[in-house]
């Protein structure tokens, strides 16, 4: 930079260079004898003089000072340097035009960031700052990262920063360009501020392809220019970069340009908490508007109009829906700003339904933002076609388990903030609570009402035991408290294959005595709740495959309700609850209802039964009675008869032995001979008495193994009619296909003998004797008989015969059929007996074909 010199003389020109002329606009020939005080500027002229006379009077003067001289194009900021020579002054003249304008531009720089603080909002301090730079002449650009790359916001390009040929440039706008990191943005971004002494090169950096190649060539045109950039920070987390460019720009500029980001971020900062705390305060008096209107409203559909309202002005938003859970579907309880019929609504739930929106929201517990492009089936297309773009899910909870779902609609493309998600969730708290308090409501009332009738059901089955006073009681009240026009009580009969109806409510009491099987689940729904113990609800009765058609065409059903009526874990009966006018869906309520009936019903029918038990429980306790003194006497008797048996014994022995050297001494043909005879018989018959009661009074536990008993049954008859007085006729009916039984071969071959020669000694003057074995009917089992045409047995002497000592015949022991009793018993098989006076007498014999261990048989053996 050139130094204008000139030399003053009392105070006026004597000397004036070139540099100096050429800075003011005129010729130095015409400024030399000239006063001084001419190139000054007015405001100039009174400093300057005021600076002599204190130089005079010998006061400390700066020699350096800023001034403004007055030249042909305006006046100019100068530097001069007073220098005395004698009685000369010499001045030393520099410009610092461009040095006052950036002094200038910075300290309006500095006021614009220190007034961005007082703004309230982040749109406002942006614009503010914008409008600023644009004011101070300023080439600015607001950049953001953006992927990989940074994208261009805001830019200003003053006209005179670009040639005439490139005015495209200039100016205010926004291109929507994401360009590449140039050196100057990376540092920046880095470090927190950069300085690039050439523009056209970053630019050249950030641009690709032909458009690069313009914009660099437009800015060499121009001139150098310089930039700075600065990091503008937001929450202590880096936000974007504004990068300021002009040709004054020097890299001592980086510190009031970084004070200027600094202010920038303060304020967007303190911009945000503004915000956030408005919005906070608007939201929490959105939501105390909303708990007073659901703490007022009646019901909650009262309360959804104002509620939406309030999240309408909150968000913005430009339709609200609420869906609520109506069993497996979804109702549209309330929407507004949707374009809908009223025959659309149920198709515009199914959508949702379908969609599985609702219930993704519920799994996550927490607002579910979603672009309707991405809602899956016809949902999206419907929500497309009414113009939305954004749709928001919110839950509606309460304690973890959801009751609806509020849908919130933007015909925009928008996400939301924390705040508003944090807010919207609450709202959704608030109709949840209404929603549920109000349904609680419903049911306290509902249940109090039942709980009355229930009461009434309760005291009318307690006032009675008689079985068909509680029958009847119990199908009215079931007809009663589920509104159907007919009902009716199931029982099993006395061979539990049958359900029988043995009440009925309503229009068809002669369905009474009808029955239905009870053993097959797939004959009836009311064979299937008996078998199954668990309720069956039928909805359609005419397609219901479950349903028995036959009866349900007598009873005109249309639908209906089987509850079983249980006790301890036991079925005792089926009541029927019957729909005639419609199909009906029966609900959680009234199903609830009804199975308490039915169980009350249960409880009383039980009640009867155990007083029914009682009465039964005296007369078996006398029998019993008798029983055990009978029992009693038979365990002295068998006792006894064990001691008798020990005693006579030793005695027989010696009998024996006496009449065996008798007979050796007489020798054949002794007169004594038959009276020996008689004594030898009468001891073997005491013998065989012995042998039966120690038979009798100590059982010999069973040795089983698989045992033809076939033969068993020919030898027994063939050892009978040894000892028959007469001519008996034999048949035997003996089925090859028996097989081998596990029995003790001893103790069977004993049981039928016994049995063969009762039937013989039945018919002292001949008859039939049939023997038969095969396998039983209906169990597995084999069945043996043994049947006579004897006399047959009168019932007193049927009531007494397998009793130890109990015998009509002159010579018997009594103890033939209870050793036999004993013998079938310890095979864990059972002995009948079919006899009638006149009509002949048969015994019939169960085995099991089932093996069993040697040690259970000797375990239940008595």
């Amino acid at each position: 930079m050139s130094v204008g010199v000139c030399v003053i003389r009392e105070r006026r020109f004597v000397y004036v260079n070139d540099a100096l002329g050429t800075l003011v606009g005129h010729p130095r020939e015409t400024l030399v004898g000239r006063p001084a005080t001419l190139l000054l500027a007015e405001s100039s002229v009174a400093e300057m003089t005021e600076r002599h006379s204190r130089r005079m009077r010998g006061e400390p003067v700066s020699s350096t000072y800023e001034t403004a001289l007055r030249t042909a194009n305006g006046e100019r900021h100068v530097e001069m340097t007073i220098i005395p020579s004698g009685a000369d002054w010499v001045a030393l003249v520099r410009d610092v035009t461009s040095r006052s304008q950036r002094r200038g531009v910075l300290q309006r720089l500095a006021e614009l960031g220190a007034g961005l603080p007082a703004l309230r909002t982040e749109g406002e301090v942006l614009r503010r700052m914008f409008s600023g730079l644009e004011e101070l002449g300023l080439a600015f650009a607001w950049l953001s990262p953006e992927g990989a790359g940074v994208r261009l916001g805001q830019t200003f390009v003053p006209s005179g920063l670009v040639p005439p040929d490139a005015r495209a440039l200039s100016g205010r706008w926004v291109r929507d360009i994401v360009g590449r990191w140039p050196s100057l943005l990376s540092r920046a971004w880095k470090e927190g501020s950069a300085y690039s002494e050439d523009l056209s090169q970053e630019s050249f950096h950030f641009l690709e392809g032909e458009h690069a190649d313009s914009v660099r060539g437009a800015l060499q045109r121009a001139g150098p220019f310089h930039t700075i950039a600065v990091r503008i920070d937001v929450e202590g987390r880096p936000r974007a970069m504004l990068a300021l460019a002009g040709d004054w720009l020097r890299e001592e500029e980086l510190a009031p340009v970084r004070l200027f980001g600094a202010q920038i971020s303060a304020a967007l900062d303190a911009a945000l908490t503004i915000s956030r705390l408005s919005a906070q305060n608007t939201a929490l008096a959105a939501l105390n508007r909303l708990a007073s209107e659901a703490a007022s409203a009646p019901h909650p559909r009262a309360f959804f109009g104002p509620g939406t309202d309030e999240i309408v002005g909150l968000v913005a938003c430009d339709a609200v829906a609420i869906l609520l859970p109506i069993e497996s579907e979804m109702e549209l309880a309330y929407a507004s700003g949707v374009d809908l019929e009223d025959e659309d609504t149920r198709r515009f739930a199914r959508l949702w339904l379908a969609g599985g929106l609702c219930s993704r929201a519920q799994q996550e517990g927490a607002p579910l933002v979603v672009d309707t492009r991405q809602c899956p089936g016809v949902l999206g297309a419907e929500l497309l076609r009414q113009g939305f773009h954004t749709v928001v899910i919110v839950p509606l909870r309460v304690r973890s388990r959801g009751v609806g779902t509020l849908s919130v609609l933007f015909r925009e493309h928008r996400d939301l903030t924390p705040l508003e998600r944090e807010t919207l969730q609450a709202m959704g708290s608030h109709f949840a609570a209404a929603i549920e308090t109000h349904r609680l409501l419903r049911e306290l009332r509902g249940r109090a009402e039942d709980l009355a009738l229930l009461h009434e059901v309760a005291k009318a089955l307690a006032a009675t035991l008689e079985l068909d006073k509680l029958l009847n009681t119990g199908v009215t009240s079931l007809a009663r408290i589920v509104d159907t026009p007919d009902a009716y009580v199931l029982m099993p009969d006395a061979t539990g294959e049958w359900l029988e109806i043995r009440a009925v409510s309503g229009n068809h009491p002669e369905l009474l005595g009808q029955s239905l099987p009870a053993g097959l689940a797939d004959a009836s729904a009311t064979g299937l709740a008996f078998l199954t113990r668990e309720l069956v609800v039928v909805e359609d009765a005419v397609t219901d495959v479950r349903v028995d058609q036959s009866l349900r065409e007598q009873a005109h059903a249309l639908a209906f309700l089987a509850l079983p009526l249980v006790v301890h874990e036991r079925p005792v009966g089926v009541m029927v609850a019957t729909e005639t006018r419609r199909t009906r869906h029966f609900t959680p309520a009234e199903i609830e209802r009804a199975s308490a009936i039915a169980s009350q019903l249960a409880l009383a029918l039980e009640g009867a039964r155990l007083v029914e038990d009682l009465k039964d429980s005296y007369v078996e306790l006398a029998r019993t009675q008798e029983q055990l003194v009978r029992r009693e006497r038979l365990a002295a008797l068998g006792e006894l008869s064990a001691v008798v048996a020990h005693e006579v014994r030793n005695p027989l022995g010696a009998i024996f032995n006496s009449v065996a050297s008798i007979r050796r001494i007489m020798g054949p043909g002794s007169p004594a001979e038959p009276l020996v005879d008689i004594v030898a018989e009468e001891a073997d018959r005491l013998n065989r008495i012995v042998a039966d009661l120690l038979t009798f009074a100590r059982p010999p536990a069973p040795h089983p193994y698989p045992v033809p008993l076939t033969p068993l049954v020919e030898d027994a008859v063939r050892g009978a009619l040894a000892e028959s007085p007469g001519a008996v006729h034999v048949e035997l009916e003996l089925e090859d296909s028996v097989p081998p039984v596990m029995v003790d071969e001893r103790m069977m071959r004993q049981a039928f003998l016994n049995l063969a020669i009762n039937a013989v000694q039945a018919m002292p003057q001949g008859g039939r004797l049939r023997a038969t074995v095969r396998r039983a009917e209906g169990a597995h089992e084999v069945q043996v008989e043994f049947s006579d045409t004897g006399p047959g047995i009168s019932a007193e002497v049927r009531a007494r015969i397998f009793e130890p000592f109990f015998t009509t015949k002159a010579k018997g022991t009594g103890l033939g059929l209870a050793v036999v009793k004993r013998i079938v018993e310890s095979h864990q098989g059972r002995l009948t007996l079919d006899s009638q006076p006149g009509h002949g007498t048969c015994f019939r014999l169960y085995l099991p074909l089932d093996p069993l261990p040697a040690a259970r048989l000797a375990t239940v053996a008595p």
